[in-house]
């Protein structure tokens, strides 16, 4: 490596040394904590006020960062604020379009980040995970369809599947660059060589089952079901296929795409999905392991810090929703601790890479700094230790598991009951027009059920038709036995 690079290294090194006692790195998942709780115990509304709290004070907070806009639009929705909701969705997604406007106009710039390289992933701008930006784009989906906008809901199913193909091209071409600069140092980035790694929870069965980490079934069977039931079956068909694809022997996804056009709710009759989210994705946590690195003496042992996963607040997926005296079977299309888990596992090469590539800058800097003053050496190397931490950054109050039932129903109010995992619910839902959607969210100590009562017209329907006029609603009801509510 060149005395002008290690040089460079060095007065980064300095530069934010100088800023490290002021501005320690946010311990996210630590913070996020309290929200989850919150929620968990039905008090939304305190929650939404903790998140402002924790991003008006202190000194990174003063600008909001797409982790405020990730929890926040997701409370909102919780609250049933679909407007609100959205509107703060799309500045975090005003973000993820930054990120894929440089990738797309200047990769090297995301490829090279030297304060990732020098001094951690957590100094990088966090853009989102690659499932928290599909994911994202999935949910303004449905906030556009509970808020009866059709034309941006389409919009927004289109912008999905380009996005899906972004990141797929991002990856590619981002561990290539990181390879070219690992032959360089000589790096093995081989997981295995991770002895104390938990590599076992990367490689599950069902882990090695999914496509990618990105892509979500849900976001493919929601689309194909709104064309459908907006009478567009012949753009609902490659939305049911490919939700068949990333989430196989599906039996509710196999029937839609059998019967696809051919459901018609009668003229008193609606086409119901409802969406059952359950418990809350992954939390990232920072691991730390001896792995040689190379030096100008050889390879030297040192603690290096590696992101790992950890499920804290798995979600029950109710079997069945008994409703108007029938029992609908729940399928769950989108687990999202399992996608955090394939993530990892693909770019964990990339991370490794990434993480002894930084000790070796850091080694060199270290170096640089001690010939020019002891002091500045033990400054320089106290800082490598400090801020040596794995990124644990991510979007907690997703919900862990999104399920679905579907089935036609009469116009009316139904009595909807399901079990929780702390004893069953009961609520009512109003079934109308052509089609509702019910969103149900489980906390494991809350139940959430939205209310939107919008419609959208059909492709096919005309404003003298009342009846194929879709509503999207829902009411929030009781516990039966044993089951917080909000």
């Amino acid at each position: 490596m060149s005395r002008v690079y290690a040089a460079a290294a060095l007065t980064l090194l300095v530069t934010l040394l100088a800023g490290c006692a002021a501005n320690p790195m946010r311990q996210y998942d630590t913070e996020l904590k309290e929200t989850v709780n919150l929620v968990k115990t039905g008090a939304v509304k305190q929650a939404i006020e903790q998140v402002e709290k924790n991003n008006t004070t202190g000194p990174l907070t003063q600008d909001k960062d797409i982790l405020y806009y990730f929890e926040k639009g997701e409370l909102l929705s919780l609250d049933k604020d679909y407007a609100g909701s959205r509107d703060t969705w799309l500045q975090a997604d005003a973000i993820i379009q930054q990120w894929e406007d440089e990738y797309r106009t200047n990769p090297q710039k995301l490829f090279g980040d030297i304060g990732s390289y020098l001094i951690s992933d957590k100094t990088r701008r966090y853009d989102g995970q690659d499932y928290e930006k599909v994911m994202l784009s999935t949910l303004l989906t449905l906030d556009h369809i509970l808020l009866g906008n059709a034309d941006l809901a389409r919009i927004e199913m289109k912008k999905t599947y380009e996005r899906e193909q972004l990141i797929k091209s991002f990856r590619e071409k981002e561990y290539d660059k990181l390879k070219e600069e690992g032959d360089k140092l000589k790096v093995d980035n081989d997981p295995k060589r991770l002895k104390d790694y938990p590599l076992a929870e990367l490689d599950t069965p069902e882990v090695r089952d999914l496509k990618n980490g990105y892509q979500n079934a849900f976001a493919h069977f929601l689309a194909g079901y709104f064309f459908e039931v907006t009478g567009e079956p012949s753009l609902a068909e490659p939305g049911y296929r490919n939700a068949l694809q990333l989430s196989p022997n599906k039996l509710l996804i196999q029937s839609s795409l059998k019967n696809v056009g051919k459901r018609k709710p009668g003229p008193r009759e609606s086409d119901v999905l409802f969406v059952v989210e359950s418990g809350f994705a992954p939390s990232w946590k920072s691991i730390t392991l001896p792995i040689p690195v190379p030096r100008k003496n050889g390879l030297v042992v040192t603690a290096l810090s590696f992101p790992t996963l950890k499920a804290e607040n798995r979600g029950f997926v109710p079997p069945v929703l008994t409703v108007a005296g029938r029992q609908l079977p729940v399928e769950t299309l989108s687990n999202l601790d399992t996608m955090a888990r394939r993530l990892l596992k693909d770019q964990m090469p990339a991370i490794i890479l990434r993480t002894i590539i930084r000790a070796a800058l850091k080694a060199v800097a270290e170096d640089q700094a001690n010939k020019a003053s002891p002091i500045l050496g033990l400054a320089v190397g106290v800082t490598s230790v400090v801020t040596e931490q794995a990124d644990d950054r991510s979007w907690r109050t997703l919900p862990e598991r999104i399920s679905v039932a579907r089935a036609i129903l009469p116009h009316g109010r139904q009595t909807v009951e399901f079990q929780t995992g702390a004893g069953a619910y009961r609520t009512e839902v109003n079934i109308g027009s052509r089609f509702t959607i019910v969103p149900i969210r489980l906390t494991g100590g809350a139940v959430y059920v939205g209310q939107p009562n919008v419609a959208i017209e059909s492709a096919q329907s005309t404003s003298s038709a009342p009846d194929a006029r879709p509503q999207v609603r829902g009411v929030r009801g009781k516990p039966a036995k044993a089951a917080a509510t909000q």
